[in-house]
Order: structure tokens, then sequence, then C-alpha cells
């Protein structure tokens, strides 16, 4: 199933003891509408204020009603900002996290000095002025084979730190809205969010483009190199072979 959710209200995708995840919302919806256990793999565990246009997930079930009345049936026992926009049977071998060649994530930086007045949950404001050439300079140091440990949280877990990362694409729409793309096989916990915060501040003359190179050759992780807020940032798509 395709998800498409608006996380302002939850802890985040994964269950977790300190509040409502979105994983919860959606188990207990199929668990009532398909009259059984059910769990499922998502394809990434979006952060605490992140949305999803495209988050995939699987499960197994001994339902057999059709793929279409499973993604129908389930809406009205999911809240208003989750829907399922998409179902497939899937062979068994399939698993949304494992089987997932590209996930791609997609931020909108809203950069004016004033603050947005309405969708201010879907937009990272940033009121200084961004100098954009300068962020596709620290693209280009990104993309490639690196090791990303220094752009991860603390809390991160993850045992493969050493990533392929497509070039980040930094898009001008106009009105100070600028939407970058990131896109790799497998995220570090708020990697995303660490590579936007150093090309913010790269483009505000905070950082230089050193710091950058020294980041991905040492794995330190200097204070400027922050860590921008989730508004704004969604799982776009998730793709698979």
């Amino acid at each position: 199933m395709t998800l498409e959710y608006d996380g302002t209200r939850y802890v985040g995708w994964q269950r977790q003891a300190n509040g409502i995840s979105v994983q919860e919302k959606v188990e207990e919806a199929l668990s009532r509408h398909l009259g059984e256990r059910i769990r499922v793999t998502a394809a990434g565990r979006t952060d605490a204020g992140v949305h999803a246009l495209g988050q995939v997930i699987s499960f197994p079930t001994t339902s057999s009603l059709p793929v279409r009345a499973m993604a129908r049936g389930v809406l009205p026992y999911l809240p208003r900002d989750i829907a399922v926009i998409d179902a497939a049977e899937a062979p068994p071998t399939f698993n949304a996290r494992r089987s997932a060649r590209l996930r791609w994530y997609r931020y909108f930086i809203l950069n004016r000095s004033v603050a947005p007045a309405v969708g201010s949950a879907y937009v990272t404001h940033v009121p200084y002025r961004l100098d954009v050439a300068r962020m596709q300079e620290v693209a280009k140091i990104l993309e490639g084979h690196h090791d990303f440990r220094a752009f991860r949280a603390k809390t991160c877990t993850a045992v493969r730190t050493v990533l392929t990362l497509h070039r980040p694409e930094i898009t001008e729409l106009g009105d100070g809205l600028l939407v970058l793309d990131f896109k790799c096989q497998s995220f570090l916990q708020n990697m995303v969010r660490i590579m936007a915060g150093v090309m913010v501040n790269c483009a505000r003359g905070k950082m230089g483009l050193d710091a950058v190179r020294e980041m991905l050759e040492t794995g330190a992780r200097p204070n400027e190199a922050v860590t921008l807020a989730p508004n704004g940032l969604f799982l776009y798509r998730v793709l698979y072979d």
C-alpha cells in the first residue's frame, strides 16, 4: 500500500512509548478492517513532524478481500490526516523496506523575512538571505559515495553509514520558495535534515565549503551543521524494481 499522511501531530512513523505514531494508527485501522492482527513494514521511518506523499508499506494477510476493497475499506477507520492512495498484491518475497531501490525526500523552504501565516507545517521558514549558488556548491560536494556518519542523529543505530547520494537538486519556485530534492537508496536518521541545515548555513555564510568536505572526511560534526526543522519535509516517493 502507498500512504499519504500529515505528520504534524505524530511522534513519527514508528511506534513509540512517548506518543501516537502513524504506524500505530495504520495498524489499528487495518486490523479492524481485515478482522485480524496486522503488523506492517514501512519503506522509511519518518521523524516527528515529517510528512509523506509516497510512504510504502507491506504486510501479509489471510483476508480474501480484493485489493481495491482493502484499500478503500480501510479509509473510514483512518484519521483524516492519513490516507491509502494505492494498493497492489505483491509476491511473498516483497518487503517495503528491504526491496526499496531509491528513497526520495522533498524539502520545502520559505526564504523570506516574514514567517508564513498559512501552511507553516509544510514549509521550513528561513528568514536569512540565502545564496542559492552556494547551496548548489554544497550539493556537488555531497553527491556521490561517501561516509555520512557526520550527517546523522546521535541516536542513530545504523551500522552502514557509507552511502551513494544522488546530487541534491535545488529548485526556485518564486516568492522565496525553494524545493530541495534528496535521493538515495537509504538514509540515516536525520540525515536529510542535517544536509539541508548544512546547505542553509553555507548559503547564509555561517559555514564554509571546506567544513562540509571535512565532515565527510573525518565524520566529525561541527555546531554549525544544524538539524533543520521537520516542517516542510516529505517522504515524496519510494522506487522499486
